[in-house]
């Protein structure tokens, strides 16, 4: 995280786990917005940002992506998948084209393993790639009026997902999900100003969770150090995300990945649900059928909302997805 920006972030009152802002003195901030609030989240301490430069850059970039970086355009990012030989995926990630290079935005917990895994594939290929993660700084901005509070500062949001739009610097990207979300990145001096301004005009500050359960409900999944290398992409539902491309030609994991698609072989997909337990719910733990021994499913994503309750992503057989379900002792709702 740029220094400039963690001063500029406790000067408004974040508290710090680490890293990653937990709160602003109100840890519910998150869910409200769902009710007309805006919020505002640093994503700078949850995610990494890499920069691949140089003239193969999109082409390098093209072998070892899910989405085919030939529609890329500076109007528009893509969420996409890196993926393992044997087609699982390892990270999701976003990618923008900025400045003459290509940035990929991807948990922050398994940057260090994406850089060093896709630099070997670099080669003879003419691309560099570098962690650029204390240079630019990223927040997110969710909620029904968020448009309205970023028009009013002359930004123009865009309005189709994965549309980007950039302003003296700054780029705005729209994120999947009923509720606008917006990822925000650039200098540390542009963002703080414009996060003073969306602030002063009603937005309410939240923390790392907050933001999370904001992107589990709208369906955007991610990849933790526990789960990855755990699915292949249909699992994740990244097709219905335009995360996955079938005629871009090969790339790391097309084998697979291509067979699951045109054989139907999947038969694990992701499901929205919730629990209430005391437990910490993480990523990569079993889920079960009620009464039986042998799991189902596993957690994808988890998180706790403003009444304590778990808003979770799971990965379930398709034969259990309409069974009762639990994890440990505590019963599981799933919505979607």
């Amino acid at each position: 995280m740029h220094p400039d920006w963690r001063a500029f972030l406790q000067r408004q009152g974040a508290v710090f786990d680490a890293q990653r802002v937990l709160h602003f003195g109100d840890a519910g901030a998150g869910l409200r917005a769902a009710a007309g609030d805006v919020v505002i989240a640093d994503l700078s301490g949850d995610y990494a940002v890499i920069a691949v430069e140089g003239a193969d850059r999109r082409s390098f970039l093209q072998g070892q992506l899910s989405t085919n970086l030939l529609a890329l355009t500076p109007a528009l990012s893509q969420f996409s998948s890196w993926n393992n030989a044997k087609g699982r995926v390892t990270t999701t990630l976003r990618v923008l084209e900025c400045d003459n290079r290509l940035l990929l935005i991807l948990p922050q917990a398994l940057a260090a393993t994406v850089l060093k895994g896709l630099s070997m594939y670099v080669l003879r290929a003419q691309a560099r790639l570098m962690d650029v993660s204390d240079t630019l700084c990223q927040f997110g901005l969710a909620g029904e009026h968020a448009v309205e509070l970023l028009s009013a500062r002359g930004l123009t949001p865009p309005a189709e997902i994965n549309a980007l739009t950039e302003y003296q610097g700054i780029q705005l990207v729209r994120l999947h999900g009923k509720t606008s979300r917006y990822l925000v990145l650039g200098p540390s001096p542009e963002l703080q100003s414009l996060w003073t301004n969306i602030l002063d005009r009603g937005a309410r500050p939240a923390g790392s969770d907050a933001w999370t359960v904001l992107r589990i409900l709208a369906g955007e999944p991610e990849v933790h150090p526990e789960t990855a290398g755990h699915f292949v992409a249909q699992m994740l539902g990244l097709e219905e995300l335009d995360a996955v491309h079938f005629n871009k030609g090969c790339y790391l994991g097309q084998e697979v990945i291509a067979r699951a698609h045109y054989r139907g072989a999947v038969k694990r997909h992701l499901h929205r649900a919730r629990c209430r337990s005391a437990e910490s719910l993480q990523p990569g733990l079993a889920v079960f059928a009620a009464g039986h021994d042998q799991p189902v499913g596993e957690i994808a994503d988890a998180s706790r909302d403003a009444s304590g309750e778990w808003q979770m992503l799971l990965v379930l057989q398709d034969e259990s997805s309409e069974k009762p379900l639990q994890i440990h002792d505590d019963p599981v709702t799933v919505i979607a």
